[in-house]
C-alpha cells in the first residue's frame, strides 16, 4: 500500500512562470532546484457528502471492501477534496529550502496496573475472543466471587465501598488491603498503546529584499500567510434561520432596497488549509518528509530581524523574518511510510 500514496502531486501543475506563483527569493524557478511549495485550499468539512455513495446499498463482503476504500481515500486528504482559496491570485508560493526542516512522529504508550484477578479475566477474554466470547467471559465474570484467590480481594471492594457510602472517606480496596492485612494488589503494571498524534512543525525564513520589487512580492507571501491562517466573518452556508440568501428575500419583501446587501454574522468561517511540500525540480523531493494537508497554527512576522529598523523610501522593510507552524489534519499510520523513496 505505502507504493500507492497519493500524494498532492502538483507535479503536472508546477509552472516557472512568475505569473503563477509567489517566490521568494524573485529568481527562485521551480524546474530545477531544490524549495518549498505551498498550496493554498479552502476548508472543506470532512464529513460533507455521501463520501462516494451509499454504502449501505452494497452487500456483504463488497461492502467492507467498499468501506476500507472509502476511509482510506478519507485518510489520504487528497488534492480533490479542496477547492482553491479564493480571493488569491496567485494562490502558490515558492520559497527557499529553510534551516530547519525536521520532523516527528509521536505515540501514547501508558503504564497500566492489573491485578492478579485482572490478569486472569484478560487471559480469559484473549483465549474465547475467537470463539463464543459472550458466553465464556460471563461464566468467567460470574464465578469471580468464589474463586479463592480474588476473596480477599473482593471482601476489601466491598468493605471500601461501604465506608465510602457512609461518608466522604475516598478509600481505595489497597487501603483496605494494607490496613487489614499489611499488603496491596500486586499491580503486574504493563506498558499500554493508548493511540498517536497528528505531527506539527514549522518553518522560518528570513527574507531580505535586494530591490523594491521583491520587498513588494515579501509583502504579498506574508499577506497570504496571514490571510488563510484567520477565520473569514459572516459566511453566507445557506441555512434558512440565517440573513443570507433567503433572509435577503424576505427584508427586500418587507423594506424594498434595504436588504440587497447579503449579511451573516450568526457564523464565522474556518479558516483555510495549505499543503507543504518540499520539492526537487517538478517532482516531490524523495528525500525529506512530505505532510497531507495541513493547517497553519500560527504566523510570526518580525520586522526588525536584524535588530534595526531600515526601509525602502516606501516604507517597505528591507528585511523581514517569517515563522510559521502547521499541524497536520490527518493521521499518518505505519503502512503509509516507505522504506524508501517519498514519504509522509
Amino acid at each position: 500500500m505505502a507504493e500507492k500514496l497519493n500524494f498532492i502531486n502538483t507535479a503536472s501543475q508546477a509552472s516557472s512562470s512568475k505569473a503563477a506563483r509567489l517566490a521568494y527569493p524573485s529568481n527562485l524557478f521551480d524546474d530545477y532546484t531544490d524549495y518549498v511549495k505551498f498550496d493554498f485550499y479552502k476548508y472543506q468539512g470532512p464529513f460533507q457528502g455521501d463520501g462516494g455513495g451509499d454504502i449501505t446499498a452494497v452487500d456483504g463482503a463488497n461492502q467492507a471492501d467498499q468501506i476500507t476504500k472509502q476511509l482510506a481515500i478519507y485518510n489520504q486528504a487528497n488534492g480533490s477534496q479542496y477547492k482553491r482559496y479564493p480571493g488569491l491570485n496567485p494562490s502558490r508560493i515558492i520559497m527557499y529550502m529553510p534551516e530547519d526542516i525536521s520532523t516527528g512522529y509521536q505515540t501514547d504508550w501508558t503504564g497500566k496496573g492489573f491485578s492478579n484477578v485482572g490478569m486472569n479475566s484478560l487471559r480469559t477474554a484473549g483465549n474465547s475472543l475467537s470463539g463464543d466470547a459472550g458466553a465464556a467471559i460471563n461464566s468467567f465474570v460470574s464465578s469471580l466471587t468464589t474463586a479463592g484467590s480474588a476473596l480477599p480481594t473482593t471482601i476489601a471492594q466491598q468493605i471500601a465501598t461501604g465506608i465510602n457510602a457512609l461518608g466522604n472517606d475516598n478509600v481505595t480496596t489497597n487501603d483496605v488491603l494494607q490496613g487489614a492485612l499489611g499488603v496491596v494488589l500486586n499491580p503486574n503494571t504493563e506498558l499500554m498503546f493508548q493511540g498517536f498524534k497528528l505531527r506539527s512543525f514549522g518553518l522560518k525564513f528570513k527574507m531580505s529584499a535586494r530591490n523594491e520589487t521583491e520587498a513588494i512580492e515579501i509583502g504579498k507571501i506574508i499577506g497570504t500567510f496571514k490571510k488563510v491562517s484567520l477565520p473569514s466573518f459572516g459566511p453566507d452556508p445557506g441555512g434558512v434561520a440565517d440573513v443570507g440568501k433567503f433572509g435577503k428575500a424576505i427584508l427586500d419583501a418587507v423594506t424594498p432596497g434595504e436588504g440587497a446587501e447579503q449579511s451573516n454574522t450568526n457564523y464565522i468561517g474556518v479558516p483555510g488549509l495549505c499543503t507543504v511540500q518540499f520539492m526537487k525540480g517538478n517532482k516531490i523531493h524523495d528525500h525529506l518528509p512530505q505532510y497531507k494537508v495541513c493547517a497553519i497554527t500560527q504566523v510570526d512576522v518580525n520586522y526588525t530581524p536584524d535588530g534595526t529598523y531600515n526601509t525602502f523610501t516606501d516604507g517597505r522593510p528591507v528585511a523581514v523574518e517569517l515563522g510559521l507552524q502547521f499541524s497536520e489534519t490527518k493521521l499518518v499510520y505505519s503502512n503509509e511510510i516507505n522504506i524508501e523513496g517519498a514519504s509522509y
